[in-house]
């Protein structure tokens, strides 16, 4: 069963659209993994399924259109985004934060849920009452990803986790990702350049080529295709 489905969707800025009919889905439990080069339309795409932009098209959370929704509303039917850049609200605390990223619940198991992310990233609980500005890209990468996760949702959206991080960093982000989706059995989606660190937790991939999905395929099967590798992987 899908519980993100996307179909057909355009979406850009101002008179141009970056996406050209893009249809993709992401079932209960899977990870799926979009790759593609810079100004492919990867965070076109995940700013428009969580309604921060213009788009065109359907889509659909769990069955239920979410395609005219605005963006509280989206979250509040259950899919959080971990921007590219982070997004944490650096004058908050961690804890701050953490709390923000639960306001759609109002309050409802936020002691239960704050310890879970505090356990999951030690790191956030040894500086609950620092600035998140104060925070290093790692851990305010973390933070972004408790944050969305405060709002108990169905599907998690990460775009670009691993910009400016060490490989040790994205090596450990990328762990607790696919612990999260074990654990909860939460589906993921996840556009990313490190595409093979990526691929590695994933289930499934697209290729997003100028706005267009050009190829989905089996994560292990793209991995493994000399192509695939040559363009996206370096190899």
């Amino acid at each position: 069963m899908s519980m993100l489905s996307i179909t057909d969707m355009y979406a850009g800025y101002g008179a141009g659209d970056v996406l050209d009919g893009v249809s993709l889905h992401v079932d209960a439990g899977e990870v799926v993994v979009v790759l593609g080069a810079n100004g492919a339309g990867k965070t076109t795409l995940m700013r428009a399924v969580a309604g921060l932009i213009s788009r065109r098209g359907g889509i659909e959370l769990d069955g239920e259109s979410i395609a005219r929704a605005a963006t509280d509303a989206i979250v509040r039917r259950g899919l959080a985004l971990v921007p590219q850049g982070r997004g944490t609200i650096v004058d908050l605390t961690v804890e701050e934060n953490l709390r923000a990223g639960a306001h759609v619940r109002r309050g409802r198991g936020l002691a239960e849920d704050l310890d879970r992310w505090y356990t999951q990233y030690p790191r956030l609980a040894d500086r609950r009452k620092q600035k998140a500005g104060l925070l290093s890209g790692g851990e305010q990468q973390m933070l972004a990803i408790a944050r969305a996760m405060m709002s108990r949702p169905r599907v998690l959206l990460c775009d670009e986790p691993s910009l400016g991080l060490s490989p040790l960093l994205t090596e450990e982000l990328f762990e607790s990702l696919r612990q999260i989706n074990t654990d909860l059995g939460m589906a993921i989606l996840v556009v990313e350049q490190n595409a093979m660190i990526a691929l590695e937790i994933a289930d499934r991939g697209y290729l997003l080529e100028i706005g267009e999905i050009s190829e989905s395929r089996p994560a292990a099967e793209l991995a493994a295709d000399d192509a695939v590798r040559a363009a996206y992987l370096g190899a």
